[in-house]
């Protein structure tokens, strides 16, 4: 397959067209696994790798070596990014590094990610570098915004629509229009934002947080998750939401922040997503492959924590 799976098979159909039998066949584990119950699904999130691809590309190596062993035990439907993948966008050698990991499931995983900051050009903070990989170039126009400065991608899933859309750092806001229309496209699809920069460990708001808050987030209903990294720390944030205007919230929207960043050996961090679309949750474990730990969030004090009424 090439490496634009994402935008060949993954794209949502109704019910009534294709049965939900999920990307992936096959695979069994012991029924305390996450990911295992029926009606789940996940979603592998990296976040800010960029430590590694400068310094420590075994641990990616690693990290790429599990998602592919893993992603049937786990009904993994994406791999996400919410950006530094690498410590400078202008160093090949970098790339080199993340593509230890991203190589070994690109052929079997649909791969969503955006830019951050490092991605760019620690100081150039300039977008040729990334607009230049296959994975980016390989976007079908219909599904980017600026060749690949903004994306999305649908998916059906356990009897639930999703729609994942993101904007990279420094085009939030020149995307903010673009995302309002694809949202608005797809009313019915239980939508996931990545970005770069949206909350602090502490919960606040960045400064292009509450831009996005305002501007994207808040204008419609069908936002229920938020993904970011940056800045070093684990957090979350949720915002009930009065879409009516009568004084009732009609939804949640959860944000979650995670960046571990580990310089060394105490890295490799990466967090499962698994959804239940049964009971409209979430439930968050975080995993490092390369030192084979569970690592607890700073918010819920837990290593493993279930997000109810999620979506």
């Amino acid at each position: 397959m090439s490496a634009d799976l994402a935008f060949q098979i993954e794209q949502a159909s109704p019910p009534a067209q294709v049965p939900d039998t999920g990307l992936f066949s096959g695979g069994t584990c012991d029924s305390s696994s996450v990911g295992q119950r029926k009606g789940t699904f996940s979603i592998i999130w990296l976040s800010d790798t960029q430590a590694m691809a400068y310094g420590y590309p075994e641990a990616l190596t690693c990290m790429g070596s599990w998602i592919r062993n893993s992603y049937q035990k786990h009904h993994v439907r994406y791999v996400i990014q919410t950006g530094d993948a690498v410590d400078n966008g202008f160093k090949a050698k970098q790339w080199e590094s993340f593509d230890r990991c991203y190589s070994q499931f690109r052929d079997l995983i649909p791969y969503f990610g955006i830019a951050g900051n490092h991605d760019l050009g620690v100081k150039l903070q300039d977008y040729s570098a990334y607009l230049a990989r296959p994975n980016v170039r390989a976007i079908p126009h219909a599904y980017s915004f600026e060749a690949g400065k903004g994306a999305y991608a649908t998916f059906y899933a356990k009897g639930v629509s999703f729609l994942l859309i993101g904007a990279g750092w420094g085009a939030e806001e020149a995307s903010a229009h673009w995302m309002n229309t694809i949202l608005r496209q797809h009313p019915d699809s239980v939508a996931i934002l990545l970005f770069h920069s949206y909350i602090n460990a502490d919960g606040s708001y960045t400064r292009i947080g509450q831009k996005m808050f305002d501007e994207v987030v808040q204008k419609n209903p069908n936002v229920r998750l938020v993904l970011s990294g940056h800045v070093r720390g684990t957090g979350a944030h949720f915002e009930e939401i009065d879409d009516t205007g009568d004084g009732i919230s009609d939804r949640k929207v959860t944000a979650l922040i995670y960046n571990y960043q580990h310089y060394g050996q105490n890295c490799g961090q990466l967090r499962i997503l698994t959804f239940n679309t049964s009971r409209r949750s979430i439930t968050v474990l975080t995993y490092s492959p390369v030192t084979e730990k569970h690592y607890v969030d700073d918010y819920f004090r837990e290593t493993i924590f279930t997000i109810e009424h999620a979506y």
